[in-house]
């Protein structure tokens, strides 16, 4: 990276920026130098550019960029700044005035085109002209590249903390997702067990393979969507089992949901709120019915409860389970998801669409039944 803010680029860095001006001032000194047909002239070149075109720049510049700037502009001691631009552009006269009387070489002067009768005045002005128009001009080319460097040091330094924070917050909601959905389901097993049922044993067996999946699957950021649908199978056959013939309970699953992608944990709190705050407050004909269909790469889910005749919308629209599922969806698929939860008088509907990863190494997934009904 050209901005990186490691030594070695830094350095790399102020050497090309001074390369770069040293050559545009032999081409600019150059134009006004008789032919260079001889050694002499080409030292005399090399020596002006060196004395004139980059020294007082190189000073100047770093005088502001990393000592004034710092010290006084930024913390807007903007007296102090300007008395360090007086003092610096002084420090340059000084060097102009001894560099000027003292004549560094007469072949110098000779080679560069001035007569060696010019007297000390002649050659002064020209020399003031050009410290105050060229080393601003460098000082400021120079402080832009500085400040293009920080704004984007910057960018990347909030994008990196941004992406830190969204995987933490990411840990810290699963971490409440999985102890969330544990509860439920364990309830529902203790509740089979207090009758001795043998349904208890096909209740815990079913909980192994979630919790396998829970545990295996779900550290990852993505997981396959096949196996995802086939954890909202298993929970929803324990809540079948849990209610019997009262439930009247619908899941169709269509679509090709081979080598698709997901984040995990995505549908399933959504199923779990339709039981907890919908079927299980109604004693008379309860309902659930779940339709999850995979357009290419769009995941349609929908899901419909029915809604006691007593009840409070915070409950079901503001679970726990359900708010880190809308906090997730905003982390993981901004601008790729809709979510839209709605109810009516008997109803409670949640409609959502996700835009989905594809798996580039394709695994051996569990098959997944493409249409499945519970009586």
């Amino acid at each position: 990276m050209f901005f990186s803010d490691d030594r070695s680029s830094q350095l790399k860095r102020h050497f090309l920026f001074w390369l770069a001006v040293f050559f545009y001032h032999v081409v600019r000194i150059g134009m006004m130098m008789p032919e260079l047909n001889n050694p002499s002239a080409v030292r005399a070149l090399v020596n002006f550019t060196l004395t004139w075109g980059v020294l007082p720049n190189m000073f100047i510049s770093y005088l502001v960029a990393y000592y004034l700037v710092p010290k006084f502009f930024n913390r807007q001691r903007y007296i102090a700044f300007t008395l360090g631009l007086l003092l610096a552009m002084c420090v340059l006269v000084a060097y102009a005035t001894i560099r000027n009387f003292f004549e560094i070489s007469p072949r110098l002067r000779s080679a560069i085109g001035l007569s060696r009768g010019i007297i000390f005045f002649d050659s002064f002005r020209p020399t003031i002209i050009r410290l105050f128009g060229n080393p601003p001009l460098i000082c400021c080319l120079f402080l832009s590249i500085k400040t293009l460097k920080s704004w984007h040091l910057g960018q990347v330094r909030s994008e990196t903390l941004a992406k830190e924070n969204a995987s933490a917050e990411l840990q810290l909601l699963k971490a409440q997702i999985h102890p969330h959905f544990l509860f439920n389901t364990l309830n529902n097993i203790y509740s089979f067990s207090l009758n001795q049922s043998p349904k208890a044993t096909m209740l815990v067996r079913k909980l192994s393979g979630m919790l396998g999946y829970m545990i295996n699957e779900c550290d990852e950021k993505l997981v396959s969507l096949e196996k995802e649908l086939q954890l909202i199978q298993d929970y929803m056959g324990l809540e079948k089992v849990r209610y019997g013939r009262r439930l009247d309970m619908q899941v169709e699953i269509h679509g090709d949901f081979e080598n698709k992608l997901i984040a995990p944990f995505l549908m399933i709190p959504f199923v779990e709120n339709s039981f907890k705050h919908g079927t299980s407050q109604m004693l008379q004909h309860p309902w659930v019915k779940l339709e999850i269909t995979n357009v290419r790469d769009q995941l349609f889910f929908k899901l419909s409860n029915s809604k006691p005749s007593l009840f409070n919308a915070n409950k079901q629209n503001g679970g726990i389970g359900l708010i880190n599922v809308m906090k997730r969806l905003q982390l993981l698929y901004p601008d790729r998801h809709q979510l839209d939860i709605s109810e009516t008088e008997d109803e409670f509907l949640v409609n959502m669409q996700i835009l989905l990863e594809e798996n580039a190494f394709p695994k051996n997934n569990i098959e997944v039944d493409k249409a499945l009904a519970y009586a």
